[in-house]
């Protein structure tokens, strides 16, 4: 155990309160600068291991070169005794992770708060040239005022890395790996970005995005599934907050952000007002970025491929050569008979032409048809009407707030449209109101639920209030519609019965009750009491003296009463006297040596320590006037009695009362 140990002659180790893989964190004092700091101890089974020993070093060489506000700052590096330390500032709050856990889903803007502050310090250790490589709540803290430190920086990748940083690659935490991590890639920037989307989901529903029963699967999902709709968690996020998260987790890295600092701009204006109306983000055709090969047309190839062209020439011309040698006259008929051809052949064709573009287009083209407006119709009626006009019909259903079931919505083309007979028309059907799954909001803040199902479109939300033992304000029982039935939200009143917390009960004057009576009071109004038992000279044993709290004061079911219970006045102590008394000398002198006859005396004392009937003391022989000290103890409503004798007379016999001696 490392608690009350001092580092370095400076670093008081106080408790243990963190730890990692391959370190412990524990709260330390700074002697010096008396203050609070943070001590990241490397674990000691590591301590002779040189890589963790590297990597432990690597991760103070990372961090020191940081300077922000919202990254957790290295104060101190050193090792004592095998023991490698780190002093770090020290974060009084939690865990970005139990912050989720404790509040979330998190308000929009909250959420957009923390981002800007993380994107922050990821962007200033970008332009430092390192990479965190292992974002996630548990590595970020959040302290009271909401102030975020980014910490954790021990497997940082710095751009121009080693090859002992890159044997690395894998160490980030599998729920927020980027697909190219998963696929065992070196982690860059983008990675990092894509780990930040991951957190922002993760704030935003206070769930994660992919789940599994291993590392392995989870892994797996991150190449293959796309990342899950965050409106479908919390629909109140705007589409632009949406955007963001679906940008920075695309599966390619070249459809994200390509700095941190464009992720943070957007955060910045996500909820302005010409944004949060913004189209879904959709990542590009991947298809149109393949480059396909073009074959190669070389000149010789050209040249092989018309080897004709050439030969023909050359008939052609000798064909002419021919012809030249013919008679003239022979000529002259040829050229008559060829020109009639050629006229009546003109004639032939335009008249072809003109029966053509005048004549047959009445006859056999489509009509123009004006769309008529088929909208409210039953989708019966609307069928009918458009078929009658010889146009074609395509049924397309979609849920629709205002317009009835199975009647039409719209059409595309539109009403006054014209278009040919024979086209596809759209029809456009309502399903009525979409229906939705009712949650099991028992457990729940009312106040809360309210505002999301009026969000939601339902028709009332009323409530009915009974005493509980559970917070005031929560949901302690669902009365319609039930959770998991289907209804639509603007035809359903939702009922639910609410806490307004535990029974207030008028507290009854206790005081002078005989204690059973009041703890029997008590206990059928479901109340404890707390007996606490004094002395007192004027109240009776086992009544009331005192009550907490006071006769007629509200409290609640289950609370304790404090009662003060009287145990009689307080029992008399034995009191110890002190009696003097002098035993006068009545003897005489020795006839023959002329000195004093001693004298026995024998003293017996009768109290609770002694026995009338034994000596007190040894007897003693006196030649002179003696004085004797005795002490009586004497109980309460006794007394004590003693006797002096001398030479076997009684010459004192006393007894004292209790009373006697009290008050001394």
């Amino acid at each position: 155990m490392l608690e009350g140990k001092v580092l370095n002659e400076r670093y008081e180790i106080i408790k243990l309160i963190g730890g990692g893989g391959m370190a412990n964190v524990y709260l330390g004092n700074d002697t010096i600068l008396e203050r609070q700091v943070a001590i990241k101890v490397l674990r000691l089974e590591y301590a002779n291991d040189d890589e963790f020993i590297t990597r432990f070093h690597r991760e103070a060489q990372a961090a020191t070169s940081l300077s922000h506000p919202n990254i957790v700052n290295i104060f101190d590096v050193g090792e004592e005794d095998q023991i490698y330390y780190m002093v770090m500032e020290y974060v009084d709050g939690m865990t970005l992770k139990q912050y989720i856990q404790l509040h979330a889903p998190i308000e929009v803007e909250e959420v957009i708060e923390i981002m800007t502050q993380i994107t922050s310090a990821i962007s200033h250790a970008h332009d430092n040239g390192l990479i965190h490589r292992d974002i996630k709540p548990q590595n970020i803290l959040i302290d009271p005022y909401g102030q975020i430190k980014v910490t954790d920086f021990g497997i940082a990748i710095a751009l121009s890395a080693t090859a002992l940083t890159q044997t690395n690659s894998m160490l980030g935490s599998v729920h927020y790996l980027s697909p190219e991590q998963a696929r065992g890639g070196k982690a860059n920037r983008k990675s990092d970005i894509y780990s930040l989307g991951i957190v922002l989901f993760e704030l935003l529903t206070g769930q994660l995005p992919f789940s599994g029963q291993s590392a392995v699967s989870i892994a797996l999902k991150h190449l293959q599934s796309e990342t899950p709709s965050v409106k479908e968690f919390n629909p109140r996020v705007p589409q632009s907050v949406e955007n963001i998260v679906l940008k920075s987790t695309a599966k390619d890295p070249f459809h994200r952000y390509q700095e941190v600092f464009e992720m943070e701009a957007e955060l910045t204006h996500a909820l302005d007002p010409d944004q949060l109306h913004v189209a879904k983000y959709e990542p590009p055709d991947t298809d149109d970025t393949i480059t396909k090969a073009i074959p190669i047309v070389k000149d010789d190839d050209s040249v092989k491929n018309n080897p004709v062209d050439e030969e023909t020439t050359i008939v052609t011309n000798g064909t002419k050569n021919e012809e030249q040698d013919k008679p003239k006259e022979k000529k002259k008929k040829k050229r008559k008979k060829t020109f009639i051809w050629v006229t009546s052949l003109f004639v032939i064709l335009f008249g072809a032409i003109l029966l053509a573009l005048f004549v047959l287009p009445s006859l056999f083209q489509p009509k123009d048809v004006q769309v008529p407006d088929v909208s409210g119709l039953s989708y019966e009626e609307a069928l009918q009407e458009l078929e009658d006009l010889k146009l074609n019909v395509l049924k397309e259903e979609e849920h629709d707030e205002e317009v009835e079931e199975n009647h039409v919505i719209e059409t595309y083309p539109r009403p006054d449209d014209t278009i040919k007979e024979g086209k596809d028309i759209t029809v456009y059907v309502s399903l009525g109101p979409e229906a939705v799954v009712v949650d099991d909001y028992v457990g729940k803040n009312y106040e809360r639920i309210e505002e999301i199902l009026l969000e939601e479109g339902f028709n009332d939300v009323k409530f009915y209030e009974e005493f509980s033992d559970r917070p005031v304000g929560e949901i302690i029982a669902q009365y319609q519609p039930s959770p998991g039935d289907e209804v639509v939200p603007r035809d359903t009143n939702v009922i639910f019965e609410i806490s307004k917390g535990p029974e207030k009960i008028t507290l009854n004057r206790l005081i002078g009750l005989h204690v059973d009576e009041a703890t029997d009071y008590l206990k059928d109004r479901d109340l404890s009491a707390d007996i606490k038992e004094v002395h007192h000279d004027e109240v009776e044993k086992d009544h009331v003296i005192e009550q907490n709290p006071s006769a007629n004061e509200e409290i609640e079911k289950g609370q304790v009463v404090e009662l003060t219970v009287s145990k009689g006045p307080e029992p008399k102590e034995p009191i110890t006297h002190t009696e003097s008394f002098t035993v006068p000398y009545t003897g005489e002198n020795n006839e023959e040596t002329d000195e004093p006859e001693p004298q026995e005396i024998s003293i017996y004392v009768g109290d609770m320590n002694n026995k009338i009937s034994e000596l007190y003391q040894d007897v003693e022989m006196i030649t002179d006037d003696k004085t004797f000290t005795i002490e009586l103890t004497i109980e309460p409503d006794d007394e004590g009695t003693y006797k002096v004798i001398k030479d076997d007379e009684i010459i004192i016999e006393k007894t004292l009362t209790y009373e006697d001696v009290e008050g001394e």
